[in-house]
């Protein structure tokens, strides 16, 4: 079975709240691509902290409805900040999927993510006057480990949540174990042709990282698997110096199994790595709609005020108490009762 890779194109998302300027700007990037990127910020003036959304996978716009609305800046929000969001190159800023452009699978891949982000973070940094040198990030599935390495390169990252990235085990170590070829469902013979299939199709993916090839869906060319399958983030992370939050859903099995995420933080903890918390959410696929509106809502809330470093944060009913690591105990005993989403 192949992951079921989702964007963030129908997550339940916080309402815009008051007044904003959008801007829509473009910046070239070292190879001479246009880079656009969103900025929208209360209409009011001063310096304000900068708050970089960075979604998941496939070729939807920044400025879809969905993730429009996701933690919009306002006059009337609790915190004041400017948000910024990156276009993937050669989408539509509304886009909601496929088909995909041949721009989008020519140079949609996760280095390329990184380094577009790397280039509008250093053009903001030259021309923002509004942008106190706060620096927040939010990412999710694909966005997550985009996010991540941004922070490998920026050391300036003040606070940033990772959400449904897994990061503890490979994509190649997930397809062999989790998906096509687990040992439970077929016999060991047949595994063993299977695991030999893979590792085929990989080597192949790695040797011609080509655009003009898919796999696991339209949107997903061997340039994007290339930049995917090997990616491991406990190491690099272990080195992390600031705040970090990694959320996941403990039903999340077809798109990034939660033990990923698990074994991300026995490593963290292995290399004695303190600045980090583990919300695992107890009723959470990986994005949070399939959970009811209050708990979806909830969870929103409660990244937001966590990444403006409001005490007692963690949305302790909705957590899994046997894996979690909030900052601020105590937990309640057992599991939640998951309800189901009215959606």
């Amino acid at each position: 079975m192949f992951p079921a890779f989702v964007s963030l194109a129908s997550i339940l998302a916080l309402q815009p709240s008051g007044a904003t300027d959008l801007t829509v700007h473009r910046v070239n990037s070292v190879d001479e691509r246009e880079i656009v990127f969103y900025v929208d910020r209360p209409a009011a003036d001063g310096a304000m902290p900068l708050l970089v959304m960075v979604d998941g996978s496939g070729c939807v716009g920044q400025r879809r409805p969905a993730f429009e609305n996701l933690y919009a800046p306002g006059a009337d929000q609790e915190h004041r900040f400017a948000r910024l969001r990156v276009e993937k190159p050669g989408v539509d800023a509304s886009a909601s999927g496929e088909p995909c452009s041949e721009t989008f699978l020519r140079h949609y891949s996760i280095d390329d993510r990184v380094t577009d982000h790397l280039r509008v973070l250093q053009h903001l940094a030259a021309t923002a006057d509004w942008w106190d040198g706060t620096l927040y990030i939010w990412g999710w599935s694909d966005g997550a480990d985009i996010a991540a390495q941004i922070a490998i390169y920026r050391s300036d990252v003040d606070r940033m949540i990772l959400g449904a990235v897994g990061g503890g085990l490979t994509f190649t170590e997930l397809f062999e174990d989790y998906w096509a070829c687990r040992a439970d469902q077929m016999p060991e013979a047949a595994r063993e042709q299977c695991v030999n299939g893979l590792r085929a199709q990989f080597t192949e993916i790695e040797n011609n990282p080509t655009w003009q090839e898919t796999w696991g869906g339209e949107d997903n060319s061997w340039r994007v698997w290339e930049s995917r399958l090997r990616s491991r983030l406990i190491d690099p992370l272990s080195d992390h110096q600031s705040p970090f939050l990694i959320v996941h859903g403990s039903q999340d099995y077809d798109s990034v199994p939660v033990e990923s995420a698990r074994r991300l933080v026995e490593g963290l903890e292995a290399n004695e790595n303190n600045h980090f918390e583990y919300w695992e959410i107890a009723c959470m696929e990986h994005v949070w709609r399939n959970m009811s509106e209050a708990d979806g809502a909830r969870l929103e809330t409660s990244m937001l005020n966590w990444l403006f470093g409001d005490p007692d944060t963690a949305p302790h009913h909705l957590l899994d108490p046997t894996h979690s690591r909030p900052s601020t105990p105590p937990m309640r005993a057992e599991a939640p009762i998951c309800e189901p989403s009215a959606n």
